[in-house]
């Protein structure tokens, strides 16, 4: 499904380590400072232009490069969102929500259960992973009202996840007795400093891919994050802002994948070899093609059994095709031509 990650402001407080804040902060002032000092948080304004230049097949996601509710304005986003009629995603640590924002954010969860396409809480694990995750009675208010919600079953998907291998969360949680599965980070396309995760060996190590190579979560590169000052990246991996494709302040959602920043990554990810240019070549999160002795592309390994996700979204659409009137009457044609031709 396309996707368009809100980051609702820039230098995240909770600076976890997985999360390679230090890449982005310093890119994203350096690019604004010139321009506009006053960018950190998005703007309500600046997200209802946004909002309005987002087709409505595009579900929005409240998670981005930062901790939404970081941003005092992120409950108003997401009500203006639901409104509107798109499909959502929230992801959050619960940082910033007081427990007013917590009740109003679950009364919209639940009114508008049907648009809702997962909820994820974001909880401090056992390894510090969230060092900016200070422990308070309001947060633990706001969590227990939100696992009062994920009890209710009245959404589709609702998780709970650490960034730790163990899936333990922080001791200041024990006595919660959560359990949730482990969980196996990544770095980030290279965006991350290893350094910062290097004791806890869960994570993958930075590829070097040198086939040609495409997304595996999306053929049309069409998951992107967009920034406060408008600007949208490639996807979740690029911290670093190697790939600012467009900037829907400036421009429509279908101009960012027409530009000559797009048009050099699509080049890039075709070509055999491996590239510092392209994000994508350094991604685990690629389909890896190589070239048949009758000089046709295949893709190594399998990846209708590596991409789970993959799988259930190119089914999704399938589906929808063959439920298109037009794709019947298509077919209809087509069989009773074959009819013809096979002298029925």
């Amino acid at each position: 499904m396309p996707t368009l990650e809100i980051t609702t402001m820039v230098g995240c407080p909770l600076m976890c380590t997985f999360c390679p804040q230090p890449a982005l902060k310093k890119k994203y002032e350096a690019e604004n400072a010139p321009r506009d000092r006053d960018s950190k948080y998005m703007g309500l304004e600046t997200f209802e232009r946004i909002l309005s230049k987002t087709p409505k097949h595009v579900r929005i996601d409240f998670s981005g490069m930062a901790e939404p509710w970081a941003n005092p304005d992120c409950t108003e986003m997401l009500r203006k969102t639901l409104a509107s009629g798109y499909k959502v995603a929230v992801f959050s640590t619960l940082y910033g929500m007081s427990e007013p924002d917590a009740d109003q954010v679950i009364e919209l969860l639940r009114i508008h259960s049907q648009q809702i396409v997962a909820v994820c809480l974001h909880l401090p694990d056992a390894n510090g992973n969230m060092p900016g995750w200070k422990y308070s009675r309001t947060w633990e208010n706001v969590f227990l009202k939100f696992r009062r919600l994920k009890q209710e079953n009245i959404l589709d998907a609702f998780s709970i996840m650490t960034m730790d291998g163990s899936g333990a969360t922080h001791k200041d949680l024990s006595h919660l007795n959560l359990e949730i599965p482990p969980w196996h980070g990544h770095t980030r396309a290279g965006s991350l400093d290893e350094k910062n995760v290097e004791t806890q060996n869960i994570y993958t190590q930075t590829p070097h891919n040198t086939t040609a190579v495409s997304c595996a979560d999306t053929p049309f590169y069409d998951q992107n994050v967009v920034l406060p000052n408008g600007d949208v990246l490639l996807c979740c991996m690029d911290y670093s802002m190697k790939h600012v494709i467009g900037n829907l302040l400036q421009q429509n959602y279908y101009d960012l994948f027409t530009g000559s920043e797009m048009n050099q990554l699509r080049q890039t990810n075709m070509s055999p070899g491996f590239s510092s240019c392209s994000i994508c070549k350094s991604c685990n999160r690629t389909l890896n093609y190589d070239l048949s002795p009758s000089s046709m592309w295949t893709a190594s390994g399998d990846p209708l059994a590596l991409r789970d996700a993959t799988i259930a979204e190119y089914r999704y659409h399938l589906d929808r095709i063959n439920a298109s009137p037009w794709w019947r009457f298509g077919k209809a044609v087509t069989n009773f031509v074959r009819g013809r031709r096979a002298g029925n």
